[in-house]
């Protein structure tokens, strides 16, 4: 049986791992807390922002490669 060898770039990784990071941080948060309380704490705030970037590089990168 051939092994097929899957490539896939480290940043799109990276990207799932921070959004499910911040889903569930904001889960976790949300227990104790109403969502809109749990999403203005500076954690998950400075997650979402790095979310933001990076889906807006990717973005770009693919517009104008």
């Amino acid at each position: 049986m051939a092994k097929i060898l899957l490539s896939i770039p480290t940043s799109t990784m990276d990207f799932q791992k921070e959004t499910h990071r911040y889903a569930f941080e904001l889960v976790k948060a949300s227990r104790t807390m109403p969502v809109d309380w749990a999403e203005k704490q500076s954690h998950i705030k400075e997650i979402r922002t790095s979310y933001q970037k990076e889906a807006l590089r990717l973005r770009t990168n693919k517009k104008f490669n």
